[in-house]
C-alpha cells in the first residue's frame, strides 16, 4: 500500500508541476508579470541565455522579462517540446525545450528553441521555483551558439 500511495503522490506532484508550467505559459502570453513570478521563491537563482546571464531573486527575474517583452511581437505564444518531470520528496526537476512564437505568424519570435531546466522545492506545502536555467548549446569548434531550429 505504501508503494501505491507513493505512486499516487508522485503523480499528483508531477501534475502540480505541469500545472505550474502551464500557468507560466499563460502568464508569458498575457505579459502578466505578477502572475509570472508568483510561483518563484524570492531568493531563486536564474541562469539565462542572454546578458547578464545570471540573476538572483524573483524581482530580478521579473525585470528580465520586462526587458524581454519590449523585444517581442505584440502577440506571443509559448511552445514546449519533450517535457520531463522528476519528483523526489520535496524537490522536483522539470526540463524541456521551449520557444516563444509570434502568434500572428506562428514563427519563432526569438532565435529558436532553448533548453530549460527548472528546479522546484516544496515550501510550506506549495511548489516554488528555486532555480531556472535557460541555455543554448554552443559549438566549440566555431565558438558560436548552435541554435536549435527544429527539436
Amino acid at each position: 500500500m505504501a508503494t501505491s500511495n507513493k505512486g499516487i503522490m508522485q503523480t499528483n506532484d508531477e501534475a502540480q508541476i505541469r500545472n505550474l508550467l502551464e500557468d507560466w505559459r499563460a502568464a508569458i502570453c498575457a505579459r502578466d508579470l505578477d502572475r509570472l513570478i508568483q510561483h518563484y521563491a524570492p531568493d531563486m537563482f536564474f541562469f539565462d541565455a542572454v546578458p547578464p546571464y545570471q540573476h538572483r531573486g524573483a524581482a530580478a527575474y521579473r525585470r528580465t522579462w520586462e526587458v524581454m517583452f519590449q523585444q517581442l511581437p505584440p502577440r506571443i505564444g509559448v511552445e514546449f517540446h519533450d517535457v520531463e518531470i522528476s519528483v523526489g520528496g520535496d524537490l522536483a526537476v522539470m526540463h524541456c525545450l521551449t520557444r516563444i512564437i509570434n502568434e500572428d505568424t506562428k514563427e519563432a519570435a526569438t532565435a529558436g528553441w532553448v533548453r530549460v531546466t527548472v528546479c522546484h522545492e516544496r515550501q510550506q506545502g506549495t511548489w516554488r521555483v528555486i532555480h531556472e536555467h535557460v541555455s543554448v548549446p554552443f559549438d566549440p569548434a566555431t565558438e558560436r551558439a548552435a541554435f536549435i531550429h527544429q527539436p
